[in-house]
Order: structure tokens, then C-alpha cells, then sequence
């Protein structure tokens, strides 16, 4: 799978590029600091690393533990749910590729314009690949993965709820608003004053802890989720990653009079750029990179 954020930084994004497109609908213009996904990752001595991930890493974060999983038997929990303006008719040939076409209802309340899918299976790890191969792009993946044998490593437990979809994260700075007793026995409240946000709620929504990893499986691990830092090497023992949103101007579709307001809001084609902040082991490197989507 291709995360959207990858599409970005490779500039592989089509002229039409739903997936892409979706994931910016809601912003407006201007600055969104907090905007984009977060990702918080340590690494032992031993090459363990346990990996923190806000909403829209809980894919790649996925796809990153079942690539890697032993091979062995998993029970797959969680729930499937289309990614908005995502029909099941769009993605049904996917669906009955993965066996995945029957259990799907309709949404409730903020969710009603999605289609959820209860998960409750045992599957392999190529099974569990396919999956994130193939619906990622089309559907929010909130799964849990746990060894049939049990175990902590390579468990994966991710939120069982979307976060607000019109909530941008833009705005707000948490970290002035968190209590002071909280700042003291924070282990990472420097970098929150830093950053701006609070990095324990933002990467507490997807998170796995792996095994002795081999040195090619951590430079896969950091071509997924830093391919605009080569030379970063894959030796650290903390790791902060930030994307950031600006939004400078809109690009209008050429039907836009014959549009309603939510039409033209859902087709405007966003221009601007993506701000990668990146803290490993107390060093700071960034990377800008323009988009239209």
C-alpha cells in the first residue's frame, strides 16, 4: 500500500485522486500546525520498537506489523469503515476479492453517510496484508491484531472510534491548555512546548510494540513512514515525526456554477504545503513539500 501523506512527498498524486483528495476536503485555508498525523516511536538496545500513532497512521502502522508478522494464526478485531464518499458498490470487487462482501451496516449519528463492518476473525499474515492492500486507500481501518498464542509483541490495538471528522486540530495549541501537574509528569512535555500540541493524545490512537526487529526490517519501517529522509539512517532510540498543513489557495472546478455549496466545497482542489518535523534522538530535520489536491 501507498500511504496518501507517500503519495505527496513522491509526487505521485493523479489528477484525480480521490484518496488523496478526501483526506483534505475539510480544511479551509490557512496554517494547520496540528493538522496531519503523528507518529512517536522508541527503539531498545535489543531493536524493539514500540510505535505510537495518531488517526491516519493507524494504516500504514498496520500494514508495517502484518509485513512483519511471524508466521502463525491472528485474531483480527476491530471494524471496517468506508472513508466518506466512498460507496460499497465502489470497492465491492475488492470486497469479494477479500471475502469481506456480507456485515456491512450503515452508520449511526455523525457516522451515518459511512458503512461499517464488525471484524472478528482468524487470519494469516499474508491475509491480513491483503487487506490493508487493498481497502486502505478507500477505508479507515481500525483493527486490532492479536497472536492466537498471546503475547505482547506484535499485539496491535487501535481505537475503536473515528475522531470527529471535521476536526482539523489546526487551531488549538494543548500543550497551554494542559494542567500543570500534568506538564510535570509528562515525559515528553519539553517537546509538547516545542511542537505545540500534545503528542501523548495525538499518538494514543494506534499502538503496537514488535519483537527483535532484523536491521532490514527497521529500514523498511523508515522507508514507510520517512521516505524524504534517506540519510536518516535507522539507528535511534527516539523518534518524533509531525505533519503539518498549509493551505494557500483554492483551485475552483471549471463546473463550479452549476454546483451547490457542498458540491463545490467537496470538489475545490486545495493548494499549498506539507510540513514534515521530524525529532530523532533530540536532533531536529525538516522537509517542505508543495501539493494540489
Amino acid at each position: 500500500m501507498e500511504h496518501f501523506l507517500t503519495k505527496i512527498i513522491r509526487n505521485t498524486v493523479g489528477q484525480n485522486d480521490p484518496d488523496v483528495h478526501r483526506r483534505f476536503v475539510k480544511f479551509s485555508k490557512g496554517s494547520f500546525p496540528n493538522g496531519g498525523p503523528v507518529l512517536k516511536v522508541k527503539a531498545t538496545k535489543k531493536k524493539n520498537l514500540t510505535i505510537n500513532g495518531s488517526f491516519e497512521y493507524e494504516d500504514l502502522i498496520g500494514y508495517f506489523v502484518a509485513t512483519h508478522l511471524p508466521e502463525d494464526s491472528y485474531k483480527i478485531e476491530g471494524t471496517i469503515y468506508t472513508q466518506p464518499r466512498v460507496s460499497l458498490e465502489s470497492i465491492q470487487k475488492d470486497l469479494n476479492e477479500l471475502g469481506l462482501q456480507d456485515g456491512w451496516v450503515q452508520g449511526k449519528r455523525e457516522l451515518k453517510n459511512l458503512f461499517m463492518l464488525p471484524m472478528n476473525l482468524v487470519l494469516t499474515p499474508h491475509d491480513i496484508v491483503q487487506i490493508y492492500d487493498k481497502l486502505a486507500e478507500n477505508c479507515f481501518l481500525l483493527l486490532t491484531i492479536t497472536p492466537s498464542k498471546g503475547g505482547k509483541e506484535w499485539a496491535l490495538k487501535t481505537d475503536k472510534k473515528i475522531p470527529p471528522l471535521k476536526k482539523t486540530f489546526g487551531k488549538a495549541e494543548p500543550y497551554t491548555t494542559c494542567k500543570p501537574e500534568t506538564k510535570i509528569k509528562c515525559k515528553v512535555a519539553e517537546l509538547c512546548k516545542t511542537t505545540g500540541i500534545c503528542i501523548k493524545e495525538r499518538t494514543n490512537f494506534c499502538r503496537t510494540k514488535t519483537s527483535q526487529l532484523h536491521d532490514d526490517e527497521i529500514k523498511h519501517f523508515m522507508e514507510l513512514f520517512l521516505p524524504d529522509f534517506p540519510n536518516l539512517g535507522s539507528s535511534f532510540t527516539d523518534l518524533l515525526l509531525i505533519n503539518k498543513y498549509t493551505i494557500t489557495e483554492f483551485e475552483m472546478p471549471e463546473d463550479k456554477d452549476s454546483l451547490s455549496p457542498r458540491e463545490l466545497r467537496e470538489k475545490i482542489k486545495r493548494k499549498g504545503y506539507l510540513e514534515r518535523i521530524v525529532y530523532m534522538d533530540k536532533e531536529l530535520y525538516s522537509n517542505k513539500v508543495e501539493f494540489i489536491v
